[in-house]
């Protein structure tokens, strides 16, 4: 072999190593890369803007597929975690929902006013009635000279904010068909907030101040329908009624 025939198998060997330096080094890079995008993880995108405290509904983001490392720590990563939060404040098509972007929704709609009273512990409440349950407010009238004793629905379906918890209240009593709140019976009472329009804060006032009771009927979960305003109210006739003294005995 002469010299030049060395050169050229010296320089095949020299190119055959830098060629294996050069496939461990884009090896190793590769591996590099893969080990810094996985694990991969689920972020929620909005497809489109909305306004603050607008409810976010599933339509409304899509799911992505992004590198755990990259994506950011307050991310969500499942629509079910949005619930019913809305937006606290505008978000822009595409932005990556997080939690500090969301918020509880308000306690008052536009038109709402809180509205608080005092409801029997027992009859009234019982335990389950919890902020966020729909109730109808009931009240029972004693009748006078001109009316029948009657019962009615002073407000379908009110919505609960608070619940409070049991105090000791002297409720009302009623004889001769006027109310008296002296010498009532001693029993726990419930203070229960609800957001109610400014009219049908009158109706309950009305009725705290003159029926002889208040109570809660509480709505199904997922019921939206509301009792026909000819429904809410019942009397008996004055055949039906019953004798003076009859209900609570001689």
């Amino acid at each position: 072999m002469n010299p030049r025939q060395r050169r050229g198998v010296l320089f095949l060997v020299l190119a055959a190593v830098g060629a294996i330096a050069v496939f461990v080094a884009v090896s190793s890079y590769v591996a590099s890369v893969r080990k810094q995008v996985k694990p991969k993880t689920t972020e929620l995108r909005l497809t489109r803007p909305i306004a603050a405290q607008t409810p976010i509904t599933p339509d409304m983001v899509k799911r992505v597929s992004v590198p755990e490392k990259w994506a950011p720590p307050r991310a969500l990563h499942d629509p079910a975690a949005i619930g019913t939060q809305v937006s606290a404040v505008p978000l822009g098509a595409g932005v990556v929902l997080q939690t500090d972007m969301l918020q509880a929704p308000p306690q008052l709609q536009p038109g709402e006013v809180e509205l608080a009273i005092m409801i029997d512990a027992d009859t009234g409440v019982a335990g389950k009635v919890q902020p966020g349950s729909l109730v109808d407010l009931e009240a029972t009238f004693p009748g006078d000279q001109r009316s029948s004793p009657r019962a009615m629905i002073l407000v379908p379906h009110a919505r609960v904010i608070s619940v409070g918890t049991p105090q000791t209240a002297v409720a009302k009593q009623f004889t001769n068909n006027q109310s008296n709140n002296n010498g009532g019976a001693v029993r726990p009472q419930v203070p229960v907030t609800f957001a109610v329009t400014p009219k049908q804060s009158l109706r309950v006032s009305y009725g705290e101040s003159y029926a002889t009771e208040v109570r809660l009927a509480l709505v199904r979960q997922g019921d939206t329908g509301i009792i026909p305003a000819a429904q809410r109210e019942f009397d008996l006739p004055p055949s039906q009624q019953p004798a003076p003294g009859a209900a609570n005995g001689p």
